[in-house]
């Protein structure tokens, strides 16, 4: 249970920052530093079990029974290895946090007081929690999830350190979605051709094996979605763009954990791919390439937290390359170095934040000899940067070199191939030392100060509290004592090794061992054939003489470092990655609005006309395939022609066409209900009451909502061109005869659905409901009825954002003349608001009315909502039932008053979509999500999904009000109605000439 109580404590921190945030402000970061250290002491014991030779288990938990998908939480070797860096090194960077939050400077971070009280340590938790899932976790589906999750929390953080951040964190967040989509892809090509979501059982599949083409096409899917994450060449350029984060993010998201969380995938998946040539030329070449690369660039940038940027990006290219090696030193080695670097980085990146706290810049030209002042800074700084250069006796150095020994067996000990990796190697290597020379020369030595800046940038300058250097150079120091003792890596880097190499999952499954919740186990360290080595001195060995060489080249180049920078004082390549992203967005986003252009109008006639023309189009296709291909159509059903679907035909014959004839908006609106009162007595004839009363209350609240638009548009509507009347007529008569064709064809031809026969059987036997209609849309299909309540909560929200914000022009636009309209056209006379002359003496008989039919809607709306699990009825209807309710309670009125507070809707809407998604969680703790319980309460069968309606009636009421009291609300004082040669009194009046042109271009594109 070790991963379980781990990721508990990282989860208990997320729940407990807001809290101790608003509480405690930045110092925070202490207890939830003690949580983070609590989930790393919560793993030992799972070491501890490795080390004595027992089983490593996979605690298998419940998540989607249906699908048989399960959180399969495992702690094996590599797993272990990156959450105890997650773990640790988060916690060393909360409590620095703690001090260098204290004031903003420099960092791009924007308003200190955001940064501590709106999400720092929030976000920062719910990254540590969605770390420790991708790497403790045996399930495909919960490592992608987990896998996107890192990615928008490091956007969130990245986007939270200010305004100036908003861009980098956008392209940040493209990148990493880019590798998100093909990590998907490759999940779910894992998944259909194994048959499991396990990922120790699907890496064991024979697949890999048997068929080259598929393991090579998901090597190259994993690698990219990995270097996307890792900052690998083409996608390095995220990570030097995410520098706009503040610094203890970049300390954490940079040094060991998201960058990190691409390695470990790569590590992940090493079992299936590490014989496979092409996987192995890839991540060889792509990282050294990459390492080679990113250390040039390094030695270019004068500002330290680039250049620190920069060198992650190459560090993560050596590990990637020896990695890409795959033999199982060059994967102990990868590991050592991967926690040489999650040490030495994390520590440098903090020290270079401890330098830009006290000295206010982080640019080498502005810094002088702050070796003086800020002693202790400079120490750490000095053993971090050799460690990071590989200078003996730190651990990087061992790490360092144990990669140089694993490269000489690139490609099965091909001499041409080792010596061009070695080759490489050295290079990348001595510009390593050149940049590591840089942040302490320039840093604190000030050789790269401009005229007199060096003494300006040292005046006021001071070693900076105990309290902040001290966290940030124990991660850099640590990496000295560790290198002395660093035999004691010898057996958890083998594990590593040995779990990476393959085949999956600490070899070999041991069938015979218990394991939690009947998950498979695997083996132990007595299981290990191979045995790392890790020492300081390994005697007069040819990578000696190569890190010798690496070392005295270094040194003349810092040497001669003038020469070094003016070589490089240049642009090396005339783009950059972020200019070529941008380039690509530009792109895309042109091309999109080409495609919409055809509909890029505000006028529905576009837009429905383009619906209807291709639903024309593929009907005319599919009929002309019919008549070639002589296909039949089956006999319709017999009893189902009755003589008063001719008289409804009838009615709607007549009203529609009376509705494209009529010029008045009012008369349109009487037209078009008519329609909808005839396809409701239909629906009532064909037995459907449910559906009928849900029709029947949505067409009156339909109509009040079309008179209060209609108050505010002209009475009649503006005739329309000779051409586009044409083309109008064209579309309809095409549309008409295809809809009709369409009805003739599937209408009637076919007995109930086996679905629908299913449910009307076995409907009331499984939910004790008798009105299938509510036990499908409660029960059977909840999840679409919870998405739909969403939608209508969502769709309230907007209303209230898009009529507040238009609020204040809208009166200006109404107050303007009708523009002078187009020849051939006729001119609005007057609004449907001009007939409500006297409303005081108009809605007298709707005040009594409203005195005893609302308590009444009322009693039926609960006895509705109440009843609907066996009678027609139900949350829906029930809400529609209120709704009507309001309605005549504020058509009684005799002012636009609202029907409630503004708060009210907004408060329903969002206690609906509580309640309803409350229901559902308490459904899954039964077995599965929105399951129903049921009880006999004094005889009276009741179930949970009276409370999941009970938030659909919430919503439902909620969305209507807000459209009541929005679109329904009285105008200010100054505005006057439409058609007025008044002005209005407005702040900012849009002049005649801009109302007139924005009038015309309504008028050319309104619809008839």
């Amino acid at each position: 249970m070790s991963p379980v109580l781990a990721i508990a404590c990282a989860g208990l921190a997320t729940l407990l920052a807001w809290p101790l945030t608003r509480w405690l402000g930045r110092a925070a970061g202490w207890p939830l530093a003690a949580l983070y250290l609590l989930g790393a002491a919560a793993l030992v014991p799972q070491i501890s079990l490795l080390a004595s030779g027992r089983p490593a288990q996979v605690v298998r938990l419940p998540w989607v029974p249906a699908r048989d998908w399960t959180l399969d939480l495992f702690a094996d070797p590599t797993g272990l290895l990156f959450a105890l860096l997650a773990l640790v090194i988060g916690a060393v960077v909360l409590i620095y946090s703690t001090s260098y939050l204290d004031r903003s400077v420099g960092d791009a971070a924007g308003d200190l007081r955001r940064i501590q009280h709106y999400g720092f340590f929030q976000l920062m938790t719910l990254f540590t929690v969605s770390m420790l899932g991708l790497v403790l976790t045996d399930s495909l589906v919960l490592l992608f999830v987990c896998w996107e999750l890192t990615s928008l929390a490091s956007f969130a953080l990245i986007a939270n350190s200010g305004r100036n951040a908003y861009p980098a964190a956008l392209r940040t967040l493209t990148v990493t979605f880019v590798g998100g989509l093909v990590l998907l892809a490759a999940v779910m090509a894992i998944w259909l051709r194994t048959g499991t979501t396990s990922i120790s059982q699907a890496l064991a599949h024979e697949v890999w094996a048997t068929d080259p083409a598929f393991t090579v096409t998901i090597a190259v899917a994993v690698a990219v979605a990995a270097f996307t994450k890792s900052a690998q060449f083409p996608f390095h350029f995220w990570l030097p763009d995410a520098m706009a984060a503040t610094t203890p993010v970049s300390a954490y998201l940079h040094a060991a954990a998201v960058v990190k969380a691409g390695i470990f995938l790569l590590m992940r998946f090493s079992p299936a791919f590490n014989d496979v040539p092409v996987w192995n030329a890839l991540l060889v070449s792509v990282g050294m390439g990459t390492a080679v690369m990113a250390a040039v660039f390094a030695l270019q940038k004068t500002d330290l937290k680039q250049l620190m940027a920069y060198s992650t990006v190459s560090q993560l290219g050596w590990i990637t390359a020896a990695i890409g090696v795959g033999t199982q030193e060059a994967l102990a080695a990868a590991a050592l170095h991967t926690v040489a670097h999650a040490l030495f980085k994390s520590g440098l990146f903090m020290l270079v934040g401890v330098v830009d706290h006290e000295a206010g810049s982080r640019d080498i030209r502005d810094l002088g000899p702050l070796w003086r002042v800020m002693p202790w800074t400079f120490g750490a700084t000095v053993l971090g940067a050799a460690a990071m250069a590989a200078v003996p006796p730190t651990l990087g150095f061992v790490s360092k070199e144990s990669m140089l020994i694993a490269f000489g067996d690139v490609a099965g000990g091909s001499p041409l191939a080792a010596t061009a990796l070695l080759t490489a190697a050295v290079i990348g290597a001595v510009l390593t030392f050149l940049y590591c020379a840089r942040i302490v020369l320039g840093g604190f030595l000030g050789a790269y100060a401009r005229d007199g800046a060096g003494a300006r940038a040292t005046a006021d300058v001071h070693e900076a509290p105990v309290r902040l250097w001290l966290p940030a150079a124990l991660p850099a120091v640590i990496g000295l004592p560790l290198a002395l003792v660093v035999w004691i890596f010898d057996v958890p880097m083998s594990a590593v090794a040995e779990a990476a190499a393959g085949p999956f999952g600490w070899p070999p499954v041991d069938p015979g061992a218990a394991a939690v919740y009947g998950a498979p186990t695997f083996g132990t360290i007595d299981d290990l054939t191979y045995e790392a080595h890790f020492v300081l001195w390994h005697g007069f060995t040819l990578e000696v003489g190569l890190t010798a060489l690496i070392l005295v080249l270094g040194a003349l180049l810092v040497w001669r470092r003038a020469v070094v920078d003016r070589a490089l004082d240049r642009d090396l390549l005339p783009f950059t990655g972020a200019s070529v992203l941008e380039s690509l967005t530009a792109t895309v986003t042109r091309a999109g609005r080409a495609l919409v252009h055809p509909t890029d109008s505000d006028s529905p006639a576009r837009h429905v006309g383009a619906l209807l023309a291709t639903v024309c189009v593929y009907a005319i296709g599919i009929g002309g395939w019919a008549v070639v291909s002589g296909a039949t159509l089956p006999p319709r059903v017999p009893g189902l022609d009755r003589t008063i679907d001719i008289f409804l035909l009838a009615v709607v014959v007549v009203a529609v066409l009376g509705l494209c004839a009529t010029r008045s908006r009012l008369a349109a609106v009487v037209l078009l209900s008519a329609v909808g009162i005839a396809v409701t007595i239909q629906i009532f004839g064909l037995g459907a009451p449910d559906v009928g009363l849900t029709q029947l209350l949505v067409e009156a609240l339909t109509i009040i909502v079309f008179m209060l638009i209609l108050r505010r548009l002209p009475r009649d509507f503006i005739a329309p061109s000779r051409r586009r009347h044409t083309a109008a007529v064209v579309l309809a008569v095409i549309s008409g005869v295809t809809a009709t064709a369409a009805a003739l064809v599937f209408i009637g031809r076919r007995e109930r659905s086996p679905l629908g026969m299913y449910l009307l059987e076995n409907g009331p036997e499984i939910t004790g409901g008798d009105n299938v209609v509510n036990t499908i849309l409660v029960e059977f299909r909840a999840l679409d009825t919870f998405g739909e309540v969403a939608v209508l909560g969502v769709a309230g929200i907007a209303i209230l954002g898009v009529l507040g914000s238009v609020r204040a022009t809208a009166g200006a636009i109404e107050a303007s003349p009708e523009p002078d309209v187009m020849p051939g056209t006729a001119k609005s006379s007057g609004t449907a608001a001009d007939a409500l002359e006297d409303a005081a003496r108009n809605t007298i008989p709707l005040r009594f009315l409203a005195r005893g039919v609302t308590p009444v809607l009322a009693v039926v709306s609960v006895m509705l909502l109440w009843r609907g699990h066996n009678e027609p009825g139900g949350g829906f209807i029930a809400a529609l039932v209120a709704a009507c309710a309001f309605a005549l309670v504020y058509l009684a009125r005799e002012s636009d008053s609202p029907v409630s507070r503004p708060s009210t809707p907004v408060r329903l809407i969002g206690g609906g979509l509580l309640v309803a998604g409350l229901t559902g969680v308490g459904g899954y703790a039964l077995g599965q999500f929105l399951e129903p319980a049921h009880w006999y309460i004094a005889g009276q069968h009741v179930t949970s999904a009276l409370i999941f309606d009970l938030g659909v009636f919430a919503g439902v009421l909620g969305l209507v009000m807000t459209a009541f009291n929005t679109l329904g609300a009285g105008r200010s004082p100054t505005e006057v109605v439409v058609g007025s040669d008044s002005r209005l009194a407005h702040p900012d009046p849009v002049s005649d000439a801009d109302a007139d042109a924005d009038t015309r271009t309504e008028t050319e594109e309104a619809p008839r």
